[in-house]
């Protein structure tokens, strides 16, 4: 406990001593960011306990404007792409992450991102002797069969820095998934 306190009056000493306006919400008129999440989606955090039967790395986009924070993540069964024909079926699982939220910014180099969301998992069987071609992205894949889906209310928070005014490097911990991103301001790019 007096760690946490030594630590808490050191942030604060460096927080008064940047002379910044705290909760200056005029920084988010300038605020129009694009970005890419990547991290582990598909766990649940129920009550203390931590079920990752569904939980696989993921990925996905993230995008504000003028401080409204929207994101997706989302994780594909591990066997569904692949450019080999095989009689093997595979038990795989699907997961994916919709969030919004508000940006507060604390300091002007430093936001707070309180999100909500919907989130779900899919169990069901890769078919291995099927192959699909998407022409667009020219990649093959297998048919993947959902059995059973799990939809979830998704609740978090997230934090970003500005190293730059056209950077913004975040992390979001929330009920089913924990990411981090990166995003250009594309308001401030141009400056």
């Amino acid at each position: 406990m007096k760690k946490i306190t030594v630590l808490v009056a050191m942030l604060s000493f460096f927080a008064f001593s940047t002379k910044a306006q705290m909760f200056d919400f005029t920084n988010n008129l300038t605020d129009f960011t694009i970005g890419v999440n990547i991290g582990v989606v598909g766990y649940d955090f129920n009550g203390g306990n931590i079920d990752m039967t569904y939980n696989g790395f993921g990925s996905g986009v993230s995008m504000s404007i003028l401080g409204v924070y929207l994101d997706f993540i989302y994780q594909s069964p591990e066997h569904k792409w692949g450019n080999k024909i095989t009689p093997d079926v595979y038990y795989d699982h699907t997961a994916l992450t919709i969030n919004t939220g508000y940006k507060i910014p604390v300091f002007s180099w430093l936001n707070v991102i309180p999100v909500i969301g919907y989130s779900n998992e899919t169990e069901g069987w890769t078919d291995c002797s099927t192959i699909n071609i998407d022409y667009d992205s020219q990649s093959v894949y297998h048919d993947y069969d959902r059995v059973t889906i799990a939809n979830h209310f998704n609740y978090g928070v997230g934090l970003s820095v500005k190293p730059f005014d056209f950077l913004e490097i975040g992390g979001m911990c929330t009920a089913h998934a924990v990411y981090g991103n990166i995003s250009l301001n594309l308001f401030n790019l141009k400056n």
